[in-house]
């Protein structure tokens, strides 16, 4: 036996939903790794402003003393920070969405 041509539309739909979904998660991931980076070359200014040195002690720390892969482990590891954070705000984006 054939399905119902009625589950079609609701398995294309919902394929389309998720690409969609999928697409503006990457989008919003890219976002925050883009302010995270400009953030992050915004803190000498900070520290010249404010006359403190956090921002040189947040920049050291993320150098972590010049070693290469431990500087690609925190990079990587901010990424993902990125990414989970690009998740939920989808999530809450997706539950406000239903609510309308």
């Amino acid at each position: 036996m054939t399905k119902p041509s009625s589950s079609k539309p609701s398995v294309a739909a919902s394929l389309k939903y998720i690409v969609l979904k999928t697409l503006i998660t990457v989008g919003v991931t890219v976002l925050l790794i883009a302010l995270l980076r400009e953030g992050l070359a915004g803190l000498p200014w900070v520290d010249h402003v404010s006359g403190g040195h956090v921002g040189a002690t947040i920049l050291q720390t993320l150098a972590v003393d010049g070693i290469a892969q431990r500087q690609q482990a925190v990079a990587i590891g901010l990424m993902v920070v990125c990414f989970a954070g690009a998740v939920l705000i989808v999530r809450l984006g997706e539950r406000l969405w239903r609510r309308s």
